[in-house]
């Protein structure tokens, strides 16, 4: 069981991983409307389905989880639906209770609403495992008003910082011989540099659209983009975001893109 359960928070880590990478992309707004269409309640944030699907599907895969149908119920301005959500770990099918959702009924078109009650309920069983967990704690109104990317936690501490950008002064053959620059002391001027400097790697990795990835980092050489730091467990994470395998540096490597 405890095999199990340290399996299934690494895939729920994995799949949060991508949809933060994702940044405003992946959040849509959320509010309700009166016959008037005008906004009713609070306006909230939330990831769109479809990005919560593909993300799930890339970690888990398709076939190791499905939804039950409860329950569900058409009412004058909205459908609503009861739904359980089964995920399949070490070959074992777990069930994590039962949510609800619900959807509105727009120009009498009962089908859209139904579908869109079922989604609502599934993404709702999907946050009992913490998948998605940004959008119900609030920190999504912000990425998707562009004041916030990723929560601050992630962000490499100073003394790595430094050894990172020792390292990115370093070209390295490969991933294992950049590895042991992290270790070894920094020179004194670097700790006078100004702070942004050692951010340097990740920030022109910004500008070609790719994801932080808690771990790891990139460098720029003659028009690639080459990751580095802990590539093996993130090889997913860098495969969606468009990195190769180069068997002959040993590196994930992908073109900048203009």
């Amino acid at each position: 069981m405890e095999q199990q359960t340290s399996n299934l928070n690494s895939q729920v880590r994995e799949i949060n991983e991508i949809l933060r990478g994702l940044g405003k992309e992946a959040v849509q707004e959320i509010k309700m409307t009166n016959k008037e269409g005008k906004t009713v309640g609070q306006i909230k944030y939330g990831y769109r389905p479809q990005w919560v699907f593909d993300a799930v599907n890339q970690v888990v895969g398709a076939e190791n989880w499905r939804h039950e149908l409860v329950k569900e119920e058409i009412f004058d301005n909205q459908a609503v639906a009861e739904v359980r959500l089964h995920l399949k770990v070490n070959g074992e099918w777990l069930c994590k209770g039962s949510q609800k959702g619900q959807s509105q009924i727009v120009k009498g078109n009962v089908g859209d609403a139904q579908k869109g009650a079922i989604t609502n309920a599934v993404l709702k069983c999907f946050s009992l495992v913490s998948v998605g967990s940004d959008a119900y704690k609030g920190l999504l109104g912000a990425v998707y008003n562009g004041r916030s990317t990723r929560p601050a936690a992630t962000a490499p501490k100073p003394a790595q910082a430094s050894s990172k950008s020792a390292q990115a002064k370093k070209p390295a053959k490969s991933v294992d011989s950049a590895t042991p620059a992290a270790t070894t002391p920094a020179p004194a001027a670097s700790s006078a540099a100004p702070a942004n400097t050692a951010e340097t790697p990740q920030n022109q990795t910004d500008s070609v659209g790719l994801p932080q990835i808690a771990g790891v980092t990139y460098e720029q050489r003659d028009g690639l983009v080459i990751a580095t730091g802990k590539v093996y467990d993130k090889r997913n994470l860098l495969k969606s975001a468009g990195f190769r395998w180069d068997g002959t540096d040993k590196v994930w490597s992908k073109a900048v893109e203009a």
